[in-house]
């Protein structure tokens, strides 16, 4: 027989999920119920709906927001152009 104590970790990466929905979203339908408004409607709404189509796109809700954070961004030089060291041929 198994012991349950030494399985534990098995479940320690899984995303804490209540039914389809992932734990973040939780905050969007507490913000709804403590201001039920039509903005929080459509706000919970439409990030429930955003974060299932990622989901349905193979995205995780981690690595969908760290995607909509660098595409916010954009594209920038990792170091400045005086600071980039030129190839030289000293032969």
């Amino acid at each position: 027989m198994i012991d349950p104590a030494t399985i534990a970790w098995r479940d320690t990466m899984r995303p804490v999920r209540l039914y389809w929905l992932d734990a973040r979203l939780l905050v969007l339908l507490v913000l709804w119920i403590f201001v039920p408004a039509w903005w929080t409607t459509a706000l919970a709404a439409a990030g429930m709906i955003a974060f299932r189509l990622a989901e349905a796109r193979g995205y995780r809700p981690q690595a969908a927001l760290r995607a909509l954070r660098a595409r916010a961004a954009g594209r920038r030089p990792a170091l400045h152009f005086r600071h980039v060291r030129r190839f030289v041929d000293f032969g």
